[in-house]
């Protein structure tokens, strides 16, 4: 329980570190280069140094995740990340909304949400034809709602 306190503790300070950072020069040059990297060059922005720091920073606050997510779980293999746990991160991304905290963090509770809905919904394997899995159904159901958002909020949930 301890661990779970101290991992909020530290995703709430590496989201402050993040809007710290969205305010400063180089948060808002990531943020140009985000929308039109030619512009960035012309306006004399190093887009590689800017890349790459973008990118550092990412890896330092995956690893932090990482070595946090290695304590929780005990032991680390392959099998721990699938390419269904890709896909959910990338689904809870698109659907956030490109550079919005909060839509992804109340796109993780959407489609996380959901997820534990179809699982509560396993009864149905009992009364469904034979071949019938629920996997499946979760993934449709965050499919849709991806294709939904895309059609009438391109921008994300927020």
């Amino acid at each position: 329980m301890f661990l779970f306190y101290l991992i909020l503790v530290l995703a709430l300070i590496t989201n402050w570190v993040t809007i710290r950072l969205r305010r400063l020069p180089i948060g808002r040059a990531w943020e140009a280069l985000r929308e039109d990297e030619i512009a960035c060059r012309s306006l004399g922005i190093n887009t590689t140094n800017t890349k790459l720091t973008a990118f550092s920073l990412g890896a330092m606050f995956g690893g932090f995740a990482g070595s946090f997510f290695a304590a929780r779980q005990g032991f680390i293999s392959p099998e721990s990340f699938v390419f269904m746990e890709s896909a959910i991160v990338l689904a809870i991304v698109v659907l956030g909304g490109l550079g919005s905290q909060i839509g992804v963090v109340i796109a993780a509770v959407v489609i996380i949400g959901a997820f534990e809905l179809f699982r509560e919904m396993d009864f149905l394997i009992a009364i469904m034809p034979a071949g019938f899995d629920p996997v499946q159904y979760r993934m449709l159901a965050v499919g849709i709602a991806m294709v939904m958002i895309m059609r009438w909020r391109p921008r994300g949930l927020v």
